[in-house]
């Protein structure tokens, strides 16, 4: 069994949704699964996923942040 990252639409409260999946192919490559609840990301468009992954791809270039970077009024609860 073979997998790799995907992109797979669905349509959530009347939206198109696009997400990023690990799906898993059978032997003889056709696609026989998915990890539904584990998606790395959903945007509204395949354009969004691509700028959203140029995004990720320039963070990993600039320095770590920590909590301790944040003021405590920004912090989310």
């Amino acid at each position: 069994m073979s997998w790799n990252y995907r992109i797979l639409v669905s349509v959530e409260h009347g939206e198109e949704v696009y997400s990023v999946h690990e799906v898993y192919y059978d032997k003889k490559g056709k696609p026989n699964g998915y990890i539904e609840n584990k998606n790395i990301m959903s945007c509204d468009s395949k354009k969004s996923i691509k700028w959203t992954l140029k995004k990720i791809k320039e963070a990993t270039k600039k320095p770590l942040l920590s909590k301790k970077n944040f003021p405590k009024k920004y912090k989310k609860k």
